[in-house]
């Protein structure tokens, strides 16, 4: 590209500077060059500003010419490096240069090996790592540099000096490079070959001969030579417009110039177009009317980006990025606002327009002025001597001139105060709060007042709801103000109401027993940290001890328990499925147990629930089950629980007919291990009654024995292996006529070659563990539903199943289904297969991820196990056997946990919304169904199990945020 032949009528000079050169014979950018700031003064009709235009012209035209020089003959390029390099480097668009060098070659400052080790630390202690950072620093610069001294501040310099010096022919080379690869538009004009691209463009964004600004002179010369557009001319060179008749010199400079505004402001997107982008050939002004014409109607409503693209329905070349630089731009130039996801109109201002308005006078600029500020008619009308209703009419007349010009001058018939129009004539709310909390200022309330706007009457508490009268930013505003009179704690905003208060105390203070009046203290010192001033409505005093305390203890987010001890749990932020299940309570009928019984009966369950003592049981299931349900639930005095009636002494004797004789200790122990009463209790209070029994420690009674007759009716009908005592006192009754059921007694049944126990017996087995196994494993499948109904009394059932279970003896393939190894065995499944699952899955999850095994299966979880065909459940009862797992009955499926902690349905959902971020509400729920197999039947259940977390659920958009912050950075990334 030969830069010095080109003309200088095409590099953007004044019309002033370039008739002035042309007089003295300077025509192209080669003869320019020759020339200095002393030489161009000299010339004729040069003023000073016009040779500064001129000097910086060279200086571009001389780092793009200087470094690049072409063979005539051979076409090749080669590097030309200045004869005077030192006075070339200190021009300072030089320097930009060198400076670009240095950074896109990342040159450390290690490269200066002349470097002194002082120097060297001295800089890079400061932070400097690059060249680029110092080389053109100045001495000053340096010693301000920290520690640094003269000494080396000079030799940094002449280093500096030096490795630029040594470089000059890789920068000089760089320049080449560069000035070949961004040519500009007026480069590539000289190129015959690419003039039908440049002219595709110019004919797609053409201009009217008419339209483009000439005088009229050189606009009629063209027309009347058949030019009608600029797509006629942009080829023609000064020369050729001289041969237009009548074209004169003036004319000439004319267009030219013009030609050449229009070459720089569509340079980028010609140069575009001709690099192949087809999309640069529609005109950004063009897409910009477009824009802006779409909002009449929209009012304040405002347009997302995708509502954008669909009503301008531009051609596909036009890309949504684009659009969104076009749009940039708007927002940039004040035409468009950019505000939560949306783009809004931006109108003026009425005080603005009406300062600047010339269709009114300064009286009536100033009456609207004062009546903005809020004075009253009467105070104006004092000040001018005139009527009331004179001024208001004045005001009135005046601000509807105000507002004609306006919407003649700009075709908006909305001012930026009628933002508040819609709420203002909708809600109720108080002007000072407005005013303080949402923005709408003393003048604007008065603008809308004095423009008829009628005060609006609904709860403003509605407006969160009215997305559609009102945007998110308002009501955003309105939110704030509503939560005036709350306190944000741990991402939640919170009322300043004790109820609330006291669940955040709990929630933050409480995660292990605090005493009752530990609480209060806890609780008082919490409001004192908070700043909250004292009110007796918030804080705990002695008038309210009483009734905080009996409203406290039926809190769903803690556990009251013995000598009101509390401690935070969140009850309705579980699934309580698998713990109801295996307590059994429907199995329950007329009897009185406590919750001790269960506590150590069912050990493992009820650690995996956090349930830490049977007290914490206890008030845990007067809080989920209700009154009444499973045959007559009833809580007793803690830690007690009855089902329907029950009869303790007769109860206690029955333990005492069949265990007679026997010591105090070993009755108490039956009694305790029956029903899981203390045996403190039961000493002090429960045997009272058999007094009679009891004879130097020991507790004794007769035990009648059985007719021969009678014993062997009753042997012969008692085929099973088990029984209730209950189930043989019914069948003796049924079997003989008038049988005294005395007779059914650990004697007679021992007779029978029974063993005996509290309330059963059991005969063929040496021990219940025995039985429950062979029943268990005796056949290769099994429904187990009506042995858990049947066993639920007896703990060792449970725990036998769970070790066969854990064993992997048995596995449940499907909700109270087993089936034996020795049953997979025989289909080729071995336990080291399963350890190899096992052991697959673990190294295919990471530590502390939630999963199910269909959430396994559908991420790619591949294992010979599979192959068999199984049901998830049966493969996600083979990782609970595997301790390296924690696990828990989630919305109807089995969720997994690689690592050893302890899981709820609260920490599974929050994970889940944390690892997105966010999420719609619809999104998680069918995300919980299809990855992982959760059965969710409304929404309200998944959103219910995050509150009192830092989840933030925004009812409007329905959608859950990890927490209150990514909630509001993403209002104000926006859609774009």
């Amino acid at each position: 590209m030969n830069i010095e032949a080109l003309s200088i009528d095409t590099i953007g000079l004044s019309a002033r500077s370039t008739n002035a050169l042309h007089r003295e014979e300077i025509h192209t950018v080669g003869d320019m060059l020759g020339f200095t700031e002393e030489s161009l003064l000299q010339v004729k009709n040069l003023g000073k500003k016009s040779v500064e235009e001129i000097v910086e012209k060279i200086k571009k035209y001389k780092l793009n010419a200087v470094c690049t020089e072409r063979g005539m003959d051979s076409g090749e390029e080669k590097v030309f490096i200045p004869d005077n390099f030192d006075e070339w480097i200190c021009e300072d668009v030089n320097k930009s240069v060198v400076r670009e060098w240095l950074t896109e070659n990342e040159i450390r400052i290690e490269a200066l090996e002349l470097l002194s080790a002082r120097a060297f630390n001295l800089l890079m202690f400061a932070g400097y790592d690059y060249l680029y950072q110092i080389v053109f620093l100045s001495f000053e610069e340096l010693m301000s540099i920290s520690r640094m001294d003269e000494a080396s501040a000079h030799e940094i310099g002449k280093v500096l000096t030096r490795f630029i010096r040594n470089s000059k022919e890789d920068i000089c080379t760089y320049i080449s490079e560069k000035n070949r690869k961004n040519p500009t538009i007026f480069d590539l004009l000289l190129r015959q070959d690419l003039h039908d691209v440049i002219l595709q463009y110019v004919k797609a964004n053409d201009i009217e001969i008419e339209k483009m600004g000439l005088s009229n002179r050189a606009k009629n010369r063209l027309l009347s030579n058949g030019y009608t557009n600029l797509s006629d001319i942009v080829f023609m060179e000064r020369s050729e417009l001289f041969r237009i008749p009548a074209m004169g010199n003036g004319s000439v400079d004319d267009v030219l110039r013009n030609i050449h505004i229009y070459l720089e402001e569509n340079e980028q997107r010609m140069l575009a177009v001709i690099s192949g982008d087809d999309s640069a050939l529609w005109n950004d002004r063009f897409i910009r009317e477009k824009i802006l014409n779409l909002y009449p109607g929209v009012g304040f409503g405002g347009l997302s980006l995708a509502e954008i693209l669909e009503k301008l329905d531009l051609p596909k070349q036009v890309t949504v990025e684009r659009v969104k630089h076009i749009i940039g731009l708007l927002i940039a130039d004040k035409e468009l606002e950019y505000v939560d996801y949306r783009c809004y109109r931006v109108y003026g201002k009425f005080e603005d327009v009406l300062k600047n308005s010339i269709v009114i006078d300064d009286r009536s600029k100033t009456f609207i002025q004062r009546r903005l500020q809020g004075e009253t008619l009467e105070a104006i009308a004092l000040d001018t001597g005139l009527t009331r209703e004179r001024v208001r009419q004045v005001v009135k007349a005046s601000i509807k001139k105000v507002k004609n010009q306006y919407r003649l001058e700009t075709g908006h018939e909305l001012f930026d105060e009628d933002y508040y129009r819609y709420l203002y004539e909708n809600y109720d709310f108080d002007k000072k709060d407005g005013a303080e909390w949402l923005g709408i200022s003393v003048s604007v309330w008065n603008y809308l007042n004095l423009n008829d706007v009628k005060k609006g009457k609904k709860d403003l508490q509605t407006a969160l709801e009215d997305h559609r009268g009102l945007e998110m930013g308002l009501r955003l505003k309105i939110k704030n103000y509503l939560n005036r009179n709350k306190i944000f704690v741990d991402g939640m905003w919170v009322e300043k109401r004790r109820s609330e208060l006291e669940e955040v105390v709990v929630r933050k203070f409480c995660k292990d027993d605090v005493s009752f009046s530990e609480f209060i203290e806890i609780f008082n010192h919490f409001l004192r940290d908070e700043e909250i001033p004292y009110d007796e409505k918030l804080y705990y005093t002695e008038a309210v001890l009483r009734t905080r305390k009996n409203r406290l203890s039926d809190e769903r987010f803690l556990l009251w328990k013995q000598n009101e001890q509390i401690r935070y749990y969140d009850i309705d932020g579980q699934d309580y499925s698998e713990l109801l299940d295996t307590l059994n309570l429907a199995s329950y009928e007329n009897i009185e147990l406590s919750t001790a019984k269960f506590m150590k009966d069912h050990a493992e369950v009820l650690e995996r629930y956090d349930i830490r003592d049977q007290y914490e049981l206890h008030n845990l299931l007067r809080k989920i089950v209700p009154e009444g349900s499973y045959h007559g639930f009833h809580c007793c005095r803690m830690p007690d629980i009855r089902f329907g009636e029950f009869d303790r002494d007769s109860a206690i004797l029955d333990i005492l007919i069949d265990n007679s004789p026997i010591s105090i200790d070993d009755l108490v122990a039956l009694i305790s291990d029956e029903y899981g009463y203390d045996p403190r209790v039961i000493i002090a209070n429960y045997l009272k009654n058999f007094s009679d029994y009891y004879h130097q420690g020991i507790y004794s009674i007769d035990q009648k024995q059985m007719s021969v007759e009678n014993r062997e009716i009753l042997e012969n009908a008692l085929i099973d292996e088990f029984y209730y005592i209950d189930e043989i006192r019914r069948i003796y009754r049924e079997l003989v006529p008038n049988a005294d059921i005395e007779e059914i007694n650990p004697y007679n049944l021992k007779n029978m070659g029974f063993q005996v126990y509290c309330r059963y017996a059991l005969k063929n087995h040496s021990s219940l563990e025995e039985f429950f196994e062979e029943l268990l494993t005796k056949d290769d499948i099994v429904d187990i539903t009506a042995y858990r109904n049947r066993f639920a009394y007896i703990q060792s059932f449970s725990s036998t199943l769970s070790e066969l279970r854990r064993n992997l003896q048995i596995i449940e393939y499907e909700p109270n289904q087993i089936i034996n190894i020795r049953k997979l065995k025989r289909s080729g499944i071995t336990l080291d297969m399963i350890q190899e699952y096992c052991d697959a899955a673990y190294e295919f999850v990471d530590d502390g991820e939630y999963f199910s095994a269909q959430s396994l299966r559908k991420a790619g979880f591949e294992a010979e196990m599979q192959e068999f065909g199984f049901s998830d459940w049966f493969y996600a009862n083979l990782l609970i056997s595997d301790e390296r797992f924690s696990f828990g009955i989630m919305f109807g499926n089995m969720i997994l946990f690689k690592g050893n902690e302890r899981i709820t349905t609260k920490t599974f959902i929050t994970n889940r919304i944390r690892e997105h971020g966010s999420i719609d509400a619809y999104d998680l729920m069918s995300e919980l169904a299809d990855e992982y197999g959760c059965i969710i039947t409304e929404k309200r259940e998944a959103i219910y199990k995050v509150q009192g977390t830092e989840v933030y659920y925004d009812k409007i958009l329905d959608r859950l945020y990890a927490n209150k912050d990514i909630y509001y950075a993403e209002l104000e990334e926006g859609g774009f």
